[in-house]
């Protein structure tokens, strides 16, 4: 990519951030910059290399070839190992549902197309080598899309704590014990809740969430009794209990405050992993204001973190669908052909 291509991504990138951090896609730009500038770097040692240990033109471009091959396939085995190991900590600590998989499913996924990629080499497969080459434009939407996710929520996560004063802290509920008392992750929740509300003497803490199937109380219920033991003014707190999703949270909490006529900037208050998607859904839903989230456990975030870049991608699914169609459209056309001379 020429050097005035980054450049024109890069402030891009920044402007858009600028106007608005909570979305994607300043995030998706500022990574293509990043990628642009190391492959850069690495070309100008590779240059800087070859003058100094003067080489044929044949082995340094050789040596590049390598460079570009060995650390993507090194990284992603690294990445694959980590997540497979990662996926069998969480079905050990959390159980086997299909959430709690997640991590170990991408890491079998990551590792599976690998070997199929040693496979085709191996045994000269050219109908296998051309597949995993369509593959390469899908699967590099998602991974790219997943980088720029990670990178780009660790940003805002710093810009939303510098957020203005609110007028409302919103504690995003998540699912109770079976005997309704909140559990540590929730509990985190709530305490930074409590915490940011004592910062801001003007604002009032909503509670929100509803009561799930297998809950005996509303989650607001249970956070509010557990906000009132560490500390936090009864006078202070708004109860929102009919919720089901993040979106209904922050929907009804809008109703819940428009209704007092509390007015202005409102801050969520989740989980790390969940706080970027918290704040897309505040942008979509025409809400002023950020979100920001309570420290997880190390080994929960990997799985958490695909289940949210997974909802992220469904909150946009129109755009992603006709990306990934058109990206799959070589591939597919290469299936009919093949079922067509046969």
């Amino acid at each position: 990519m020429s050097t005035f291509l980054t450049v024109v991504l890069a402030v891009t990138g920044i402007v858009l951030a600028t106007r608005d951090s909570r979305r994607l896609l300043p995030g998706v730009l500022l990574t293509i910059a990043s990628t642009s500038l190391l492959l850069s770097i690495v070309d100008l040692l590779v240059g800087t290399g070859a003058v100094l240990i003067p080489l044929p033109d044949q082995i340094r471009d050789i040596t590049w070839a390598l460079l570009l091959l060995l650390v993507p396939v090194l990284a992603s085995i690294g990445l694959g190992c980590t997540l497979v190991a990662n996926g069998i900590v969480m079905m050990r600590r959390e159980g086997g549902s299909l959430a709690n998989r997640l991590s170990l499913l991408a890491g079998v996924g990551v590792l599976g197309l690998l070997a199929v990629g040693v496979i085709a080499v191996r045994t000269d497969g050219v109908e296998l080598a051309v597949g995993l080459v369509f593959l390469i434009g899908p699967v590099g939407y998602i991974g790219m899309g997943f980088v720029a996710y990670l990178c780009w929520s660790a940003v805002y996560s710093r810009l939303a704590r510098r957020a203005p004063a609110p007028s409302a802290v919103i504690a995003l509920g998540s699912g109770l014990r079976s005997d309704g008392s909140v559990p540590p992750l929730l509990a985190q929740r709530v305490r930074l809740g409590v915490a940011t509300l004592q910062r801001f003497p003007d604002a009032v803490l909503v509670l929100s969430g509803g009561q799930g199937d297998d809950e005996p109380r509303s989650e607001a219920a249970a956070m509010r009794e557990f906000a009132a033991s560490i500390g936090a003014p009864p006078e202070r707190m708004l109860v929102e209990s009919a919720s089901r999703t993040t979106e209904q949270n922050l929907t009804l909490t809008r109703e819940l405050l428009a209704d007092r006529g509390i007015t202005g900037p409102v801050l969520a208050v989740t989980s790390d992993y969940h706080a970027f998607r918290a704040a897309t859904l505040l942008r979509t839903l025409g809400i002023t204001g950020h979100a920001i989230g309570a420290r997880t456990a190390r080994y929960y975030l990997p799985s958490a973190l695909l289940r949210e870049y997974l909802a992220l991608l469904r909150d946009h699914r129109l755009l992603n669908t006709i990306a990934l169609a058109t990206l799959m459209a070589p591939l597919l056309a290469a299936i009919l052909l093949s079922f067509v001379r046969f």
